[in-house]
């Protein structure tokens, strides 16, 4: 295959679903986020595996930016922005929660669209939720946009041709590079626009958790992290795929949607080993027996 067939089709792409989607980590998932914010009900789960229906597809890139794991491979919907405004078309894709929290991180302050559906307004009333729980300001929306002349900067000629070049170098380059250079799936994580708050409250009920470890072990976004004599949480990397909750036999954990500064949360435990099986366990208190040993029923012997 020639390296110019090689470059043009590395000019389109088809949405990738990663090894990290929590359906892949356990088939004990109940995360929906990407069937919910589809608006071509593309995404489907079939015989247990979730799976994109090419045919119904049309890379409008929205699951890219409602999947709390970042787990859908691709590039965000093409948006259009002037100054601190985000023009949506009538017909363009609802934007998620997470994607105006990004826009709104890179100075965006006005939604317009044409004529206003409900369900756009509802989307921002709930981002301004988020925004009104850090003290940052709100987003409005409105139907009308007219550029003011004053407004725009005045070009030299020098300046207006240098411009026009460094804008026609962007655009062949977002045009001509290969599609995978421009993934940025990666953006639209909560705790990395912003680092110091917490979206989601995190507890462990003590009285009803094993420490069994498996949440701790399976927990994609690096939350709890076990140490020598104690557990921290870190509750600003929670993004609320619920996988926890989904894999705890006991439901020890509760995940509630909270926007808090991020505070250090941390669990005393006490490190132990079994008499009956020799294995080191950390448990809540000081014990000689491992969740497992204890579980087992000893038989009854009748002479």
């Amino acid at each position: 295959m020639s390296l110019l067939t090689n470059w043009i089709e590395s000019l389109s792409y088809d949405l990738e679903i990663s090894e990290s989607c929590t359906r892949k980590i356990s088939p004990l998932s109940s995360c929906s986020a990407c069937f919910d914010a589809c608006p071509d009900e593309a995404i489907l789960l079939e015989n247990e595996k979730i799976m994109i229906d090419e045919k119904r597809c049309t890379s409008c890139g929205v699951c890219i930016t409602a999947c709390p794991v970042q787990a859908i491979k691709g590039q965000s919907p093409s948006r259009r922005v002037i100054q601190d405004h985000l023009l949506l078309e009538q017909e363009s894709p609802l934007p998620s929660l997470t994607e105006l929290l990004y826009y709104h991180k890179k100075g965006i302050r006005f939604i317009h669209q044409p004529s206003l559906t409900a369900k756009l307004v509802n989307r921002i009333s709930q981002t301004n939720e988020v925004l009104g729980a850090m003290s940052l300001e709100l987003l409005q929306v409105t139907n009308q946009f007219v550029l003011k002349p004053d407004e725009q900067p005045m070009l030299s000629r020098r300046d207006f041709f240098a411009k026009l070049s460094s804008d026609s170098r962007k655009t062949v380059l977002s045009s001509v590079t290969p599609v995978k250079w421009r993934f940025n799936e990666s953006n639209f994580k909560p705790s990395v626009l912003f680092k110091d708050w917490s979206f989601y409250k995190v507890e462990i009920n003590e009285e009803e958790c094993t420490l069994c470890e498996a949440c701790f072990n399976i927990c994609p976004s690096g939350v709890f992290t076990l140490g020598e004599n104690g557990l921290i949480m870190n509750e600003n990397q929670c993004t609320g795929c619920h996988l926890c909750l989904d894999i705890c036999r006991t439901s020890a954990i509760t995940v509630e949607q909270k926007v808090h500064q991020a505070p250090f949360v941390s669990y005393n435990l006490s490190k132990n080993i079994c008499k009956q099986c020799g294995t080191g366990f950390h448990a809540w208190e000081e014990s000689d027996s491992c969740h497992i040993c204890s579980t087992i029923k000893k038989p009854n012997f009748f002479f």
